[in-house]
């Protein structure tokens, strides 16, 4: 049976493998969504700002779900990275994710957006 952490960690590369199918130009207008949560994350100083960045990363999922758009669209996929990046974060001082998962989130999504550097 799999853990939590892992099956959390497979979903998030799991999403994150089909958006890498998406056309170029779709794939870009996520990495500059999420480039935007992970700017604002970054020059965090406490840890509770990467919570709310999180927690807003969610309300907009749940505004694209009530639209009516489905996993692939940026306004729910970029949303999405971006929580399982700060949950990652997040995870790192709070133990939520075993550290290699957390690890392999942040690498895979941060390796997603440097593939796109004119975001």
């Amino acid at each position: 049976m799999s853990s939590p952490s892992f099956s959390y960690g497979e979903s998030v590369l799991s999403h994150l493998e089909k958006v890498q199918e998406l056309p170029a130009e779709v794939q870009a207008d996520i990495a500059r969504r999420v480039d935007i949560y992970i700017t604002i994350a970054r020059a965090a100083k406490h840890e509770a700002l990467l919570e709310q960045l999180a927690s807003s990363a969610m309300e907009e999922q749940a505004k694209a779900i009530g639209q009516g758009v489905n996993t692939m669209d940026p306004r729910w996929a970029a949303p999405a990275i971006a929580e399982a990046w700060c949950y990652a974060k997040i995870s790192l001082s709070k133990g939520y994710l075993d550290r290699l998962h957390a690890e392999a989130i942040i690498g895979a999504i941060e390796a997603f957006l440097s593939s796109h550097p004119g975001r």
